[in-house]
């Protein structure tokens, strides 16, 4: 960006007021260039913590636990299994299946008030 030159003015004032034209757009530029950065850097930190996560996560042994839960208004085998697996590799068919087998569920209904038996995952030793 080219400042227009004022004929009003003395060249030095001139010379220093291209001068400081040229400092400012230097200075945008710095601004531009260390705020992308930052961003990146955060990208980068938040992606590499989220992977780290990940990794401890997958290294701790997962433990099966059984406990006897209420069946609520609304709940079904489905949303009760995706509810006790929703953290953890878990086939779903097969939990469901284990759910009716323990229960003696023969259709895999449940209603309201019910109390059934159910599995669920954890990394803490209990």
């Amino acid at each position: 960006m080219r400042r227009a030159y004022n004929e009003k003015l003395s060249p030095s004032i001139n010379a220093q007021l291209a001068r400081r034209a040229h400092v400012i757009v230097l200075q945008k530029r710095l601004i531009a260039f260390f705020t992308i950065l930052i961003v990146s850097l955060m990208i980068l930190l938040g992606t590499s913590m989220k992977t780290f996560a990940s990794a401890n996560k997958e290294q701790l042994p997962v433990q099966k636990y059984y406990t006897s839960i209420q069946v609520e208004s609304g709940d079904t085998v489905w949303a009760i299994a995706e509810r006790y697996t929703a953290d953890y590799d878990v086939d779903m068919q097969e939990y469901i299946n284990e759910v009716c087998a323990m229960n003696q569920l023969q259709d895999g209904q449940i209603h309201s008030g019910q109390h059934i038996v159910v599995a669920y995952y954890s990394t803490e030793v209990k």
